[in-house]
């Protein structure tokens, strides 16, 4: 083997078409989520005929894809198999009785039974000069392990030499589970790669009487899944949703009865079935559950969620009402479970508690059995607790048992615009890196186990989204690792930005201002007609609170327009013009706030009788109508980036929310009070 091992900082001599010069801090820009301990004081540079990779013994399946990955890299980039006689890379579980891995000694074996999520921790290490070592308790730790050593590698690998990281590394994430909910199937292999381990899997029954229907969901996806790591889980949906199932058809007598049994439907569920609840406490609906559970668990499924009823809703029984609607549905699926367990011992199951229902939760947590998880949705304005100078999530029942070592989870991570799964209204630029930490590091203190973000659609999803769902993997990992800036800087350099520093200091002016306006309740603000509601009703406009959330005072609308001016700057420094109009698009909600608070304030504090006033609103009006043409064309510039018309609804709505608040204040001002 001809190596030539490099220490210290600098490699000068290398001639990689990807980088001129290497340094620790420039190869930890390849690596997202960075590391909790990494350290890389050498780096060997050498002819890819010498490398090869290999596993311990008995490899288990997330070791062999971790192997396969690797080793599809490395052929990609070198054209070669890594099958030499030089350098050695071996990965594999550790072995916990000795200590080693295939014959290695691991120097802080006993450390990794210590560390939190140990599951999934892992440790590289090397081994004299020609050996690297990645290994862990667990399958899921090697895996990860790997990945981290891939991100460290690949940008240095050619025909010619790899650069082999001499790196020593200890890692382990904060939050147990990280993911997402909706994506579509091919972003797995991604999410994984960034240590994102959380998904759901539908699965369906047709339920006919007195017949034991198959259940039916992608069984092989669920294992593909599982040898990256990841968790994909089966769910059963929403009790609700079961008339989709021909569950009344089969079963008439299941069906609620009375108007309240009608759970409706939201911003999200637009048109369609009212979506009836069924009787929970009929020993009928257990029956099912059990089949349903039974299907899954003879199909491999260890784990399942199920989705009790979506919104506020009661079957009218009076022994339902007694009770409650939810508590029956949990009480069944517990109930079912038991039963199935006898079986297969190693099920488990969640209970998806829901929406935005708060429905006697208190009795669910009280008697579901410990090791029963417990998952939430569309709580963030019943958790939300107004404080200075950002808000609190609080949710005093769900987080004493956390606390206490209860399983707890939440969807709620504001992936999105708004940030509130209840209403995934619109498809709008978001990039707020610090918005997703905050809410991440309030998941991770409130000793949640699991954090998810929720996607409203697929088609350029992750080129909208990829940002914030980098940052949930980055700050679900490694809480206290990075700062904003350098994650960005580490986000631009792995998708190939040709001035990462330029990115980084874009979302450090944008990153903040993004976060007080999306998380301000615009434009759900505007959807909802709150803002045409206020000033029809001459409700006075207060600063630091609604749309207002994130004003202190009225020269805060300046400062956020002045900070916009500021990064539409940076962003001409940027080749991807998105960040341009994203500016711009937010620059316009800003505006839009502007006008509307000053229209507010005239209409509630100011005689609009004098001539004076009336051409002061005149002038307001017209700034508003301005703003909404701006917001208007920049989300219309913003979406045709990628791609023509027609676009998805949720770019319509965006547009239609914004007009039909301007023209409707406009209107109402103008027909009444203008002379």
């Amino acid at each position: 083997m001809k190596a030539i091992i490099i220490i210290g900082a600098t490699l000068m001599s290398l001639q990689f078409s990807t980088a001129a010069t290497v340094d620790e801090k420039a190869l930890l820009r390849q690596v997202l989520p960075l590391p909790k301990e990494i350290r890389v004081a050498q780096q060997v540079k050498i002819n890819p005929a010498d490398v090869i990779i290999r596993s311990r013994s008995n490899a288990g399946p997330m070791e062999r894809q971790a192997i396969s990955e690797l080793t599809d890299l490395f052929k990609t980039k070198t054209g070669l198999s890594p099958s030499g006689k030089g350098f050695e890379i071996i990965i594999g579980v550790l072995n916990s009785e000795t200590g080693q891995l295939e014959g290695c000694p691991i120097r802080q074996a006993q450390r990794l039974s210590s560390l939190p999520n140990k599951e999934q921790a892992y440790l590289i290490q090397t081994n004299g000069a020609n050996q690297l070592l990645v290994t862990g308790l667990n399958e899921a730790g090697v895996y990860y392990g790997v990945k981290t050593l891939a991100q460290l590698m690949a940008p240095f690998m050619d025909k010619d030499a790899v650069l082999i990281p001499l790196a020593e590394v200890v890692d382990w994430p904060d939050l147990e589970q990280r993911g997402l909910w909706n994506f579509p199937k091919e972003w797995i292999p991604w999410m994984s790669g960034i240590k994102l381990n959380f998904g759901n899997l539908g699965t369906q029954m047709t339920i006919e009487r007195d017949k034991t229907s198959p259940v039916v969901f992608d069984k092989d996806l669920m294992t593909k899944a599982h040898s990256m790591a990841f968790h994909s889980v089966p769910e059963i949906g929403h009790f609700n949703f079961w008339h989709s199932y021909k569950l009344f058809r089969g079963y008439p007598e299941l069906a609620g009865l009375g108007d309240g049994a009608l759970a409706g439907r939201y911003h999200a569920h637009k048109e369609g079935n009212q979506h009836r609840v069924l009787d929970a406490g009929n020993p009928i609906f257990t029956k099912l559950l059990k089949e349903w559970m039974t299907g899954l668990a003879e199909q491999g499924v260890t784990d399942l969620t199920c989705w009790l009823t979506e919104r506020p809703a009661c079957d009218e029984r009076p022994a339902t009402r007694a009770i409650g609607q939810f508590v029956l549905e949990a009480r069944a699926c517990i109930k079912a479970w038991q039963e199935v367990r006898a079986k297969y011992p190693a099920l488990t199951i969640r209970l998806f508690i829901s929406t935005t229902t708060d429905e006697r939760y208190y009795m669910i947590l009280n008697e579901a059995p410990p090791e029963v998880k417990i998952m939430r949705a569309c709580a963030s304005d019943l958790q939300r607790a107004r404080h200075l100078p950002r808000d609190l999530f609080i949710d005093p029942l769900l987080d004493y048992y956390a606390v206490q070592g209860r399983w707890i989870g939440t969807y709620d991570v504001p992936i999105n615009a708004n940030g509130k799964v209840e209403t995934p209204e619109f498809k709008l630029p978001h990039r707020s890196a610090q918005r997703v930490k905050d809410y991440v590091t309030q998941l991770i203190q409130r000793q949640f186990h699991h954090g998810a973000g929720m996607m409203a659609w697929h088609k350029f999803a992750k080129e909208i989204c990829d940002f914030n769902i980098s940052a949930l993997a980055e700050w679900s990992w490694n809480a206290k690792g990075r700062s904003e800036k350098d994650f960005a800087i580490a986000w631009a350099t792995i998708n190939g930005y040709k001035n990462p520093e330029a990115v980084a200091a874009w979302a450090e002016v944008m990153g903040p201002v993004e976060w007080d306006v999306y998380d301000s309740e615009l434009p759900d603000t505007y959807a909802c007609g709150n803002a045409l509601k206020m000033i029809q009703e001459h409700k006075v406009p207060v600063l630091g609170e609604g749309m207002f959330r994130y004003y202190t005072s009225e020269a805060d609308f300046d400062k956020k327009l002045k900070a916009c001016e500021d990064a539409l700057r940076l962003a001409g420094q940027i080749e991807n013009p998105d960040f341009k109009n994203e500016t711009l698009v937010v620059s316009a909600y800003i505006k839009l706030a502007k006008s509307i608070y000053f229209i507010a304030k005239i209409m509630t504090f100011e005689d609009i009788a004098n001539l004076a006033v009336q051409d002061k609103l005149k002038d307001q009006l017209s700034l508003l109508e301005q703003a909404g043409k701006e917001n208007v064309a920049a989300i219309r510039a913003w979406r045709s980036a990628y791609g023509p018309e027609p676009w998805h609804d949720r770019a319509y709505n965006a547009i239609r929310s914004t007009e039909a608040t301007v023209s409707g204040i406009a209107q109402w001002i103008t027909t009444r009070y203008l002379y």
